[in-house]
């Protein structure tokens, strides 16, 4: 499944949580079933806001491993760097709160 990221934030700017949320939700419809694609075709900035849903809550509620149905495609070397920042981070929490 490919999403669009352009689709959620109808801007090239992905700021809004609120629009990341909304991409997470579709994510969640189709990720137990396939691998899912987010498409960032068009968006030339984002911003942690935007990704911490998307990418962040995904891994704490999915586990690591989801990572790997997870493609990237068409994001800026921007976009990527704040992608790994966030990805990191939620692998931390995820960490920490296993060890509890």
């Amino acid at each position: 499944m490919k999403l669009k990221i352009f689709n959620y934030t109808s801007s090239d700017k992905a700021i809004s949580y609120d629009d990341g949320k909304k991409c997470l939700d579709d994510i969640l419809k189709y990720i137990d079933e396939e691998d899912v694609t987010l498409d960032f075709e068009g968006v030339q900035f984002a911003i942690t806001a935007f990704l911490n849903p998307v990418i962040g809550d995904l891994i704490i509620q999915k586990g690591a491993g989801i990572m790997d149905k997870i493609q990237i495609e068409n994001a800026n070397s921007n976009i990527v760097n704040k992608i790994v920042i966030v990805r990191d981070g939620a692998l931390l929490k995820r960490e920490d709160d296993e060890n509890k």
